[in-house]
């Protein structure tokens, strides 16, 4: 719908925006762009949906534009309230991958008394203390989101292996089966 908004900076660490051609704003974390080159069907204030960080100072390799820092680290539809906080899939993975015994994973999400709630749900490598690491995603999950987000294991083969994109975040009624696996909750 856009077309080419940016170019990858010749330092490798980022995306220039064509501030030419666009407006950027960033609202609530959001990309939104206004076309300034579309006469016939301009897109005017126009949600790409993409959560992003930019930086706007001068970059070392010349740029005067700004620049998407880190990717794109999420999208408003992925978006989930837990407990009153905003929480995005790419948030929960940040901190789930910091753990090399995590094989897999998926966030539950179900509503319980008109709240959302979620439980971290994930395969460890055979033989790894699902105890502890259950317990340390839960703290880092807490101190780094400001919300108590339950994680449990489960065995190896359980969880869903996606094709293509993984897709974390998953409405549930009923979780996934537990065994063989420990639940922090401490």
């Amino acid at each position: 719908e856009l077309g080419p908004t940016g170019v990858s900076c010749s330092q490798r660490d980022g995306v220039h925006l064509f501030e030419s051609e666009f407006i950027f704003e960033i609202i609530d974390g959001e990309l939104v762009a206004t076309n300034l080159g579309r006469w016939g069907s301009p897109l005017i204030r126009y949600r790409t949906g993409d959560q992003v960080e930019v930086v706007r100072t001068p970059c070392s390799c010349g740029s005067p534009f700004m620049k998407i820092v880190g990717g794109i680290r999420g999208r408003v539809d992925d978006m989930v309230t837990i407990r009153g906080v905003n929480v995005y899939p790419s948030q929960v993975e940040d901190i789930v991958r910091r753990h090399p015994t995590v094989v897999e994973f998926v966030i539950e999400c179900r509503t319980d008394r008109h709240m959302d709630e979620a439980t971290v749900v994930v395969e460890l490598a055979d033989g790894s203390a699902s105890d502890d690491v259950c317990r340390s995603i839960t703290e880092q999950l807490r101190t780094t989101l400001g919300v108590r987000i339950e994680c449990r294991a489960v065995p190896t083969g359980t969880l869903p292996r996606p094709e293509l994109k993984a897709k974390r975040l998953i409405r549930v009624s009923s979780p996934f089966p537990a065994g063989g696996g420990g639940s922090a909750s401490g």
